[in-house]
Order: C-alpha cells, then sequence, then structure tokens
C-alpha cells in the first residue's frame, strides 16, 4: 500500500470517528449514491459483474440505513422507513429483472435524501445532547422495580402490602426522601 492511500484511509476512518450521527447519515447516502451510479456507468458499458457488485453495495447502505431507524411509531418515523423500504426493494427488483435505467428513480430518491440531511448537518452542525441518566428512558426493568415483577403484581396481598408509591403514581418522595425520583418526560 502507498502512502497516499495509507492516509486517505486514515483520514476517512478519522472522518467516521468522529462525525456527527446526522454527518454520518450524509456520508453513507453518498456512499449509495456513488455506488448507484457506478452501477449505472458499469451497466451501460456491459460490464454486467461490476454493476451488480456496486448495485450491492449500495443496496447493503440502504438496508443499514433502514435497519438504523428507530420506530418510535410516529408517521414521521413510518415514512423515512418507508422510503428506504421501497428503496431496498427497487434495487433488489431491477437487478432481479436486470433494468439498471431503473436507478435513476432511486438515484432521484437519494438525492432528496442528501439534500435534505445537508441542510439539517448545516443547521445542527454539533452532535445532539445525549440525555442525562436520570432522563434515560424508562426500560422494562424498570417497571419491575417500581411496580414488581409480573406474580407480585398478580399477587392481591403483595398489592396490599406494597406502598403507594410502589404503583408507579408518584416518585416516592414521601416514603423515599432522599431518593429525588429520577425519572424525566423533558424532551
Amino acid at each position: 500500500m502507498s502512502f497516499a492511500s495509507d492516509s486517505t484511509e486514515n483520514y476517512l476512518e478519522t472522518e467516521v470517528l468522529t462525525a456527527t450521527p446526522q454527518k454520518l447519515q450524509l456520508m453513507m447516502i453518498n456512499g449509495a449514491i456513488r455506488f448507484a451510479y457506478q452501477a449505472r456507468q458499469l451497466s451501460e458499458q456491459q460490464e454486467k459483474e461490476e454493476a451488480w457488485e456496486r448495485l450491492m453495495r449500495c443496496r447493503e447502505i440502504v438496508a443499514q440505513i433502514l435497519c438504523s431507524i428507530k420506530n418510535d411509531g410516529s408517521e414521521l418515523m413510518q415514512n423515512v422507513a418507508g422510503i428506504y423500504f421501497f428503496l431496498f426493494q427497487e434495487l433488489t427488483d431491477l437487478h432481479a429483472k436486470d433494468e439498471y435505467n431503473r436507478l435513476d428513480g432511486v438515484l432521484n430518491v437519494l438525492n432528496e435524501e442528501r439534500q435534505t440531511w445537508e441542510e439539517l448537518c448545516q443547521q445542527m452542525p454539533e452532535a445532539p445532547e445525549r440525555p442525562s441518566e436520570s432522563e434515560r428512558e424508562i426500560t422494562s426493568s424498570d417497571a419491575e422495580e417500581m411496580m414488581g415483577t409480573p406474580e407480585e403484581i398478580t399477587n392481591s396481598e403483595a398489592i396490599e402490602q406494597r406502598p403507594p408509591s410502589s404503583y408507579g403514581y408518584d416518585s416516592g418522595a414521601d416514603y423515599y426522601p432522599n431518593s429525588g425520583g429520577g425519572i424525566s418526560f423533558d424532551a
């Protein structure tokens, strides 16, 4: 390996390791676009094997983006997942039918996504703050801590013996004055 390729590799590694989440998303979209263009060009040159390899790389990136979408049940997240699911299906189908000219539609969608993420990166150049430990998401183990195990919840004697704070309705400050609550629902 030459010095130039080592330097480029080191630069790219540093770029990825220090990128904000929104910048990483943009980098992935740019990679998908680059591989889609290469697949189309190679297909036009009748280099089918190489075109297929580039198409698969594009599809892998789209699949990775799709898998990274945290579906919170909101309409926005469902729409975003729908876009990437459509792209994944389209990339699969166009290869199966050897219709690489359909890459233009995929590229149009990916270019729109790139523009959106470029604007987001400009408006929000820093990574968003992560919630503090006291503002973290409530998990099922937290619910068991607050309310008891499912067996305890269905046991009427256990319910009668449990202080009101363990039902999950208040912070427990009356029973545990030094606890400080610990859960915030602020966005």
